[in-house]
């Protein structure tokens, strides 16, 4: 999620690793994954939404929204529709015989400023709705439709899992623009939805956007700017409001990020002789707090779960390490690979927000090029998987189901540079948004909107 920034590179006692070759030789404490065990997934069919009264291209976007995301959630195996079975009452003695276990449905209704869906999953089995829930959608031209219908996707997989979607949610990321004549390089500040649908700009500046992280509550974006010097900067998301945040004077500051209670942020910030981790106190505005005095530089600071621990980049062995610590400082703990004569360089974590494991990019010598691995916090000196071999790929970021990884992909082989997906759980992997490879750090949001936020209360 945190990249190491260029003018920092220069700094550190060696040279950028070659990208156009692949690593050839990988230490025994990693392991590439190339095959997954197999799991198995409930078969699960959704049927076209129908309303007499709902005009057709909205019921057919809705259906292909929700189809798209249940796709996406790497969870089922989505059965195709017969015609037959298309309409009417849900059969559940045909729908067994074809090895369906879930059946989806859904009666769009027209409302006040919009619709109202029933959303119906059918447990096949045991022939029995499983749950139905009326949900209140804005207007197909609202810009909250579609986030509205990834809300009701994310219903079926927890109804059907007991585990939360992440098709209600957005990623944020960085871009940097051609350079048009101007003497002055400029960033955007960008956010797609999860599906890679509704891409758009929410500002930018002429000079440096580096390492949005999303607040817990997926209101604001956190991130660093220099723009006539070093800012670490507060956005609003919905209304677009920016303050700074005020932690002094400082020759760089990068890679903030949230604690899991949002009131309080850590970042690195070079003030002297070398980048090292601070924390401040986001609620009270106040108490800037150093937490790390080794030598090196320090970088991307990210919070575990409950927030009694970071982990983090530091230089300590002369490249680029991933270390873990609690979260007011103290002891370090590397967790990254480290075989004596190889040049391992790993750096731009991201802890899980759902456990111990702590994704990153990095390679172990110094021709080759950068991969996605993840550790485990809990289990240091463990075996670390490795879940990309081919091109260059940096800065993952995890969703906020623990299980899926979006990270950048340079394009390699007639595959087209820009954001990936990841499924960690079957190895799927999805385009996100692509075309360029200026498309950088990006980091995920938690879950924005859900079905109780939507739901209408009975009689």
């Amino acid at each position: 999620m945190r990249r190491l920034l260029a003018a920092l590179l220069t700094l550190l006692a060696c040279a950028a690793p070659a990208r156009a070759q692949q690593d050839t030789a990988r230490p025994p404490g990693i392991r590439l994954i190339t095959r997954y065990a197999p799991a198995t997934r409930p078969a699960l069919a959704i049927r076209p939404f129908a309303g007499a009264n709902a005009p057709a291209e909205v019921l057919d976007s809705l259906t292909t929204i929700v189809r798209r995301d249940l796709e996406y959630a790497d969870r089922f195996s989505l059965l195709q529709t017969p015609a037959a079975l298309a309409t009417g009452a849900v059969d559940y003695q045909q729908w067994n015989a074809l090895r369906v276990m879930y059946v989806v449905t859904g009666e769009l209704t027209p409302a006040a400023a919009g619709y109202e869906l029933e959303l119906v999953v059918h447990d096949v089995v045991y022939g029995k709705v499983r749950v139905s829930r009326r949900l209140r959608l804005p207007a197909e031209t609202s810009p909250a439709f579609r986030l509205a219908a990834h809300a009701a996707s994310d219903d079926v997989v927890r109804t059907i899992t007991g585990r939360p979607g992440i098709a209600a949610t957005r990623i944020a990321f960085t871009r940097q623009n051609p350079r048009a004549g101007g003497p002055t390089q400029t960033y955007d500040l960008l956010v797609v939805d999860s599906d890679g649908f509704g891409q758009r700009r929410l500002g930018g500046v002429a000079g440096l956007i580096f390492s949005p992280a999303w607040s817990p509550d997926g209101t604001r974006l956190l991130y660093t700017q220099n723009q006539g010097g070093w800012k670490l900067v507060e956005r609003d998301v919905a209304s677009g409001t920016v303050r700074t945040i005020d932690v002094g004077q400082a020759n760089m500051i990068t890679t903030p990020g949230y604690s899991p209670d949002g009131r309080r942020v850590a970042f690195a910030m070079w003030q002297t002789t070398a980048m090292e981790l601070y924390e401040y106190n986001l609620a009270e505005r106040c108490c800037l707090k150093r937490l790390t005095t080794v030598r090196g530089d320090d970088q991307s600071p990210t919070y575990s779960p409950d927030g009694s621990r970071i982990a983090f980049m530091a230089t300590r062995l002369g490249l680029p390490h991933i270390y873990v610590m609690p979260a007011n400082g103290g002891a370090q703990q590397r967790i990254s690979p480290y075989v004596h004569g190889q040049n391992g360089y790993y750096t731009s974590p991201d802890w899980s927000p759902t456990g111990t494991e702590i994704a990153f990019h990095g390679h172990w010598n110094s021709r080759g090029t950068y991969q996605i691995m993840i550790a485990d916090a809990a289990r240091p000196g463990a075996q670390i998987r490795q879940l990309t071999s081919e091109g260059a790929n940096e800065d993952p970021s995890w969703a906020p189901d623990g299980r899926h990884l979006v990270f950048t992909h340079a394009g390699v082989r007639g595959s087209s540079p820009g954001l990936y997906v990841v499924d960690t759980g079957t190895g799927t992997r999805r385009p996100l948004t692509t075309g360029t490879d200026a498309y950088r750090l990006a980091d995920w949001s938690p879950v924005l909107l859900t079905a109780a936020d939507l739901e209408v209360a009975g009689p």
